[in-house]
């Protein structure tokens, strides 16, 4: 794989640029990059890099305080920024034409940003909430507490948002400092990928960023490169959870060692894909773990390579014990060829599914020049990956997954003790690892809609820009067609639908995914059910013919039932440790009430495990008729070829139609409806809303306008409870179509004490679009950021794939989804206006707080 127009410049300040030209669309991804995160920090600054983040766009001495992220979303761009342990990067993505514009922006944020003291402390409550949320979410719990494991001593032990003593005390002064002392042109590099002209690009980096004036190059603080400490680190913690969250991580070098490539390849085989060891044998084979994954963490820095893992408590010493054995078999025994191989072409399919959009390019581009040390080092590391040998894999398993480099952190459900202590945890991995006796071993044009002989309805569009195809059937089902006691059934039948048919079994497809450099997954939602897929556009035969097996030849072998059900009522019980999770689940039950949109996705402990292998079946066989298959094809294919080989895949006869009940339409709720639901965590999570449109009504625009005034970080809701009152770190509005009526919601995470505070806020903003409180400016801005937005995801074939099937399916036309940026343009402020009144101006609304009881 090569890096084709690929351009590095130094501008005269010192300024890196790194531009890479693609034509595919209309859209440019510019992602600028200071090479300073938390590492640099001095005693007292921990977390003012992060802090330094949230602030740089919340006011400059020419964009007031919200100003920059009202401007891109009116343009229909997306801003966005992370810190990490050695940089912090600040993203935008926005259509080409605006490329000026979006430079300005970055430029005028890096070199004019004014901290206005009332910001600040309302963006510290937003930090400080931030912080809360970190230790309310287990996964982020555990991470925290295996980096200060794995890292101890190290810098990178410290938690890039700091402490909530160090956030409060900061100061725009000491703000300023660190913005002074790090954010130097000739610390930063501008990383693009866009379609304009590299002259043209160039010229309007220099027009802004290339106007900073020129400072000299601060001094980088000096950090181990490795972790000194060789022994065995250990901790348990008990959290509010329901099942046992745990990491195994190894010591590991960083991104620039030479092994790195060899070291990825070794955790795509450990746990990465549906074909991974880990998740084959442990998960898969055994059922001993609900999810399971590994990866390499390589900073600039020391690395780790990680095994991260979810179990039932009494499951937990098989599942640790497993997974220390397929450690030790890779140290052990030479991989066969074949399984190398496959994960050598899961490495490659990775790299050219981010080549689908440019802020995928940008994000890899970024990181191989900062990090690696240059753009150009990916086609390197590609050369690396291609060149690793089973015996590479075996010695760097014997170097790295020793006893002595590994850390074990675990959260338990409180009121249980852990598991297993640090000696029995030490003395089972070095049983497993001791040495036993060794062992060889044309331009995205819609091209067709056609009807099948079986009565499939074939879409395909095709798309050369990158060589991956995007495969989805759709059928009516989900929640809207779930029986009466059988909730959950369209969620256990599609997990299902690609664990075996009547030619493969779950290790084959498995496998066959891999080989193909994709995956195929069942979905399921409010209306539908159905495959999706994605692959490498030179397998498109054999992922298309993979597909219509499993949808044609369906089998749910009994064994692999079970696990799904089982897997299913683990999820049940996980969610509740997710509180937002929880609180949307209660809120669509207050509003919807017996209507099925008011049912669990993931139905009921009792139904899912009532449910039998012949009652999936049978609801297959009724909801899959090939003449209810909308199946649509995206990507770089040949239109008719595709064509005849689907008509051979689908080249039954059409049968006759099973009717399929309709319920009743859900009713309107009669006067507001509250529901406050006790929860373990720190902080209250709200959710309001009222009942919306179906796919149907001419509202739904509109009403879709209104939500995209509310959300986002320029929306209304933003602006008014996180910057002006510092209510929350998340807070956000969404709405939700469908065959039946849907809804529009607002949600806010907050300190308990305000949670009342919050409700009002969410509901008080809502009322004041019902009552016309808005401007025709405002309406004109949400309307091109709703435009903008839907734009941006057609650069994904998996995105336009789910368009063209489920607007087929759902009968609104499968070209329909090409009228929405027009559409969304047409929408008038007479149309917003009537939308806002009928949909938000009522009593009607329901609202849940999901939080810590009230002691008061």
């Amino acid at each position: 794989m090569t890096t084709p127009n690929l351009h590095h410049r130094i501008l005269k300040n010192g300024l890196e640029v790194v531009y890479q030209r693609s034509n595919a669309a209309p859209v440019i991804s510019l992602d600028l990059w200071i090479r300073a995160g938390s590492t640099s920090e001095k005693s007292g600054e921990e977390g003012i890099a992060h802090l330094l983040e949230h602030m740089l766009f919340k006011g400059t001495k020419k964009r007031g305080p919200g100003e920059i992220a009202r401007e891109v979303e009116n343009l229909g761009g997306e801003i966005n920024a992370f810190t990490s342990f050695d940089h912090t990067a600040y993203t935008l993505l926005i259509a080409s034409r605006y490329t000026l514009e979006g430079l300005d922006i970055l430029t005028d944020a890096v070199s004019s940003s004014i901290f206005d003291p009332v910001e600040i402390e309302r963006e510290k409550l937003v930090v400080l909430e931030e912080i809360k949320r970190s230790r309310d979410i287990p996964q982020l719990k555990l991470s925290k507490n295996l980096f200060s494991l794995a890292y101890e001593g190290h810098p990178y032990g410290n938690p890039v948002i700091g402490s909530e003593k160090s956030v409060s005390s900061f100061t725009s002064a000491d703000l300023a400092r660190f913005l002074a002392r790090w954010y130097r042109p000739s610390n930063m590099v501008l990383v693009a990928v866009g379609d304009l002209t590299v002259e043209r690009f160039f010229k309007l980096a220099e027009q802004t960023l290339g106007a900073l004036h020129k400072k000299p190059r601060p001094r980088q603080m000096s950090l181990p490169k490795v972790l000194k400490h060789e022994q065995f680190n250990f901790s348990a913690e008990e959290h509010s959870v329901g099942e046992i969250h745990f990491d195994l991580a190894f010591k590991a070098p960083g991104a620039t060692h030479k092994d790195v490539a060899a070291l990825d390849l070794l955790t795509t085989i450990l746990g990465q894909g549906e074909s991974s060891r880990l998740n084959e044998r442990i998960k898969l084979e055994r059922n001993l773990v609900a999810t399971i994954g590994a990866g390499s963490y390589s900073p600039k820095g020391p690395g780790l390579i990680y095994i991260a893992a979810v179990t039932q408590p009494e499951k937990f010493i098989d599942a640790y014990e497993a997974i220390c054995e397929e450690i030790a078999a890779l140290s052990r025994d030479l991989l066969p060829p074949d399984e190398l191989r496959r994960a050598k072409e899961t490495i490659e399919a990775d790299f050219i599914y981010q080549r689908e959009t440019v802020q995928g390019q940008g994000e890899k581009l970024g990181y191989f020049h900062v990090v690696y040390g240059g753009a150009h080092k990916e086609e390197q590391y590609l050369q690396d990956v291609g060149a690793v040998t089973p015996e590479k894999i075996r010695e760097l398993a014997r170097k790295h997954l020793r006893p002595e480099r590994a850390s074990l952190a675990l959260i338990n459900p409180e009121g249980t003790p852990a598991p297993i202590g640090k000696e029995d945890a030490l003395k089972t991995l070095t049983k497993a690892l001791t040495p036993k006796s060794e062992k060889q071993v044309e331009n995205g044009v819609i091209s067709k809609r056609k009807p099948l002989p079986s009565g499939v309805t074939a879409l395909i569009r095709r798309n050369p820009a990158v060589p991956i195809i995007a495969v989805r059937a759709s059928m009516p089902g989900g929640l809207l067609s779930e029986p009466a006691g059988k909730e959950g059934s369209f969620h256990l039948l599609a997990d299902c639908l690609t664990k075996g048919s009547q030619n493969r079994d779950v290790f084959d497809i498995a496998r066959e995914s891999d080989r193909l450099g994709g995956h195929v997954d069942g979905f399921t939602g409010r209306n539908s059910y159905g495959i999706k897929g994605e692959f490498l556009a030179k397998h498109a035969g054999e992922g298309l013919e993979l597909v219509s097996d499993l949808l044609l030849n369906t089998s749910i072998p009994d064994v692999e039932l079970e696990k799904a059900k089982d897997d299913l009522l683990q999820a049940i019980k996980r969610r509740e440790d997710n509180p937002a999770a929880k609180a949307f689940r209660a809120f669509e039950n207050l509003l919807y009430g017996e209507h099925p949109y008011g049912h669990d996705m993931l139905g009921t402990a009792t139904s899912i495990s009532a449910l039998t292998r012949e009652e999936l079946l049978k609801l297959h066989h009724v909801h899959s008729n090939p003449s209810r298959i909308a199946l649509s094809v995206v990507g770089d294919v040949d239109v008719e070829q595709t064509l005849h080989h689907l008509g051979e895949l689908f080249n039954g006869e059409a049968r006759p139609l099973i009717p399929i009940a309709e319920p009743a339409r859900p009713k309107t709720p009669e006067s507001p409806r509250r529901l406050e639901l006790n929860s373990p965590h720190e902080q209250a999570h709200i959710v309001a809303g009222f009942l919306g449109t179906t796919l149907y009504d001419e509202e739904g625009m509109a009403l879709r306008v209104i939500n995209a005034l509310l959300q986002g970080q320029g929306g209304r809701l933003f602006r008014a409870l996180r910057d002006e009152q510092g209510l929350a770190y998340s807070v956000t509005a969404l709405t939700i179509e469908g065959l039946h009526r849907g809804y529009i919601a607002s949600y806010i995470a907050t300190s308990t004490d305000k949670k009342e505070i919050a409700l009002e806020g969410l509901l008080g903003e809502m009322r004041k679009l019902a009552e016309g409180d808005f401007t025709a400016k405002e309406i004109e801005q949400a309307k091109t950021k709703l435009a903008g937005s839907f734009e941006l995801n057609l650069q994904e074939n998996s995105f336009q794939a789910a368009q063209l099937s489920l607007d087929e399916l759902y009968g609104v036309g499968y070209l329909n989804y090409l009228e929405f940026a027009k559409k969304a343009l047409a929408v008038s402020i007479d149309e917003v206006e009537a939308a806002a009144k009928k949909y938000l101006g009522g009593e009607n609304w329901a609202a849940v707080i999901v939080g810590p009881e009230d002691k008061s």
